[in-house]
């Protein structure tokens, strides 16, 4: 079983990298702010294209961060864990709320990390704005766009190993983030990575959050069943690793 301790620690190590994203990211911004403090800082660095919560980093540079963060969260399948459970179903049922859990956890830390940023340095603009709706309409779609790579990385991995797994699950990722950002496709979970840039301007209705969140949603169903497929049809070999 995971250590609680190890995860206390790896989750302050994500919250120290994304900090370091951040100001690493936005540090032209912040120069802009200090020499014109009616700048809205809030608009450059929620930008989707480019920098710390762009589509591209959201979908690949977070990617393999976001797997090896399964690896501390997630409990392997060692004999003695399985052998303790009921049936596959009970197996799988432990490991998919694992993986919304630690789904949630990530985007949380992505976001939370934004969120204070700009409080700290641009509140006037935190204010007006309403930040705070949009990023937890955006927490509740990234949740929803991680556990459905969170599910598709164990699906992969029940038919292999984890490095394949991991290579497969990124290639997916990246084709995605091509599908949104060359072909222009807005149907597919790269549109829904960041909503806070778009709706910073434009605003967004109940009506709106309820398409996207319900699109989301079905698509980790669809994930959930097709790891279910999977699960039931995976050999286990006790005394062997899984990797």
């Amino acid at each position: 079983m995971k250590s609680n301790q190890k995860k206390v620690y790896v989750s302050l190590l994500l919250f120290l990298l994304f900090g370091c994203l951040w100001m690493t990211y936005n540090i032209h911004y912040l120069k802009i702010k200090q020499l014109d403090p009616a700048y809205p800082l809030i608009i450059d660095v929620s930008a989707s294209v480019e920098g710390y919560l762009s589509v591209k980093n959201l979908l690949i540079t977070y990617i393999i961060p976001l797997l090896l963060f399964y690896r501390f969260f997630i409990e392997d399948e060692h004999p003695h864990i399985i052998v303790r459970l009921t049936s596959r179903i009970d197996m799988y049922r432990r490991r998919t709320i694992q993986v919304f859990i630690s789904s949630f956890i990530f985007a949380f830390i992505i976001l939370w990390i934004h969120f204070a940023a700009v409080f700290l340095f641009d509140r006037f603009h935190f204010v007006s704005s309403d930040l705070w709706k949009l990023s937890l309409l955006n927490l509740a779609l990234m949740t929803c766009i991680y556990f459905s790579i969170g599910m598709l990385y164990y699906f992969i991995f029940d038919y292999s190993n984890s490095i394949i797994a991991i290579a497969a699950t990124f290639c997916i990722c990246f084709l995605l983030y091509v599908m949104k950002s060359q072909l222009n496709m807005a149907w597919g979970p790269a549109s829904d990575a960041n909503v806070i840039d778009p709706f910073l301007s434009t605003g967004i209705t109940g009506y709106q959050s309820l398409i996207l969140f319900g699109k989301e949603l079905s698509l980790s169903l669809v994930m959930v069943l097709l790891g279910l497929f999977a699960i039931e049809k995976k050999d286990f070999m006790f005394g062997i690793s899984d990797d």
